[in-house]
């Protein structure tokens, strides 16, 4: 929740539209969207941009309001850190983990992606035994209309048209609710590996998620 409260705006590159439909090879994918979370009786709204690379890396930029980053998460292969430039901070993590500090519960990189483009395919997406533990429903034209996995469901409020790239998404989970309205998106845009890089973090301090957590409440 102390995430959620500082995701105003955000950056990385806004593509001007959405592709549809979804490229048959999904080897990149970059949007902007907008966030509401709903934990502890507490609601925020947020918006951040994000660049994913299936089932290997990403980087989600998280802006204030005046924006300036005010956060960024970065996923590489099987680690992932949550960094506070400003404070030149970071906690290192499972990629998992700092999902959950995300979106409220304990999702894969190859999840996220899928929760966001619509894909849900083993062949495309990767790992097979992790998409076997959800169940889905399909609207008339196929698409996944809603999905759920031990205690996180969602359900696809509205399609871009002609595509099965949600535009409008509910979810939840046993710790709270949310939404995501996903404002453009883009595939297979070239990528430079600068946008990935962590070469900063070698004077950044490492920190332990509550003192993270303390910070973005602003209690030090």
């Amino acid at each position: 929740m102390a995430l959620a409260a500082i995701l105003v705006s955000a950056g990385c590159r806004a593509p001007r539209a959405i592709i549809a439909p979804v490229p048959a090879a999904l080897n990149e994918i970059e949007g902007y969207a907008s966030l509401r979370v709903t934990m502890n009786g507490e609601s925020a709204r947020s918006k951040f941009s994000f660049v994913l690379e299936p089932s290997r890396r990403a980087k989600v930029d998280i802006q204030d309001w005046l924006g300036r980053t005010a956060a960024e998460i970065h996923i590489d292969e099987g680690e992932a850190y949550f960094v506070l430039r400003s404070k030149k901070v970071y906690w290192k993590a499972l990629p998992d983990e700092i999902i959950e500090k995300f979106l409220g519960s304990r999702l894969s990189l190859q999840e996220m992606t899928s929760l966001l483009c619509g894909r849900w395919k083993g062949e495309r997406m990767g790992d097979r035994q992790t998409l076997s533990e959800w169940t889905f429903n399909e609207d008339d034209e196929g698409r996944k209309a809603s999905g759920r996995k031990g205690d996180f469901e969602f359900k696809v409020r509205e399609f871009f048209p002609g595509s099965s790239v949600p535009r409008r998404l509910d979810f939840r989970s046993v710790d709270g609710r949310g939404s995501i309205t996903v404002l453009v998106m883009a595939f297979n845009k070239p990528v430079a590996d600068r946008l990935f890089t962590k070469d900063f973090l070698k004077d950044f301090s490492p920190k332990i998620w509550e003192d993270i957590e303390k910070i973005l409440k602003h209690e030090n």
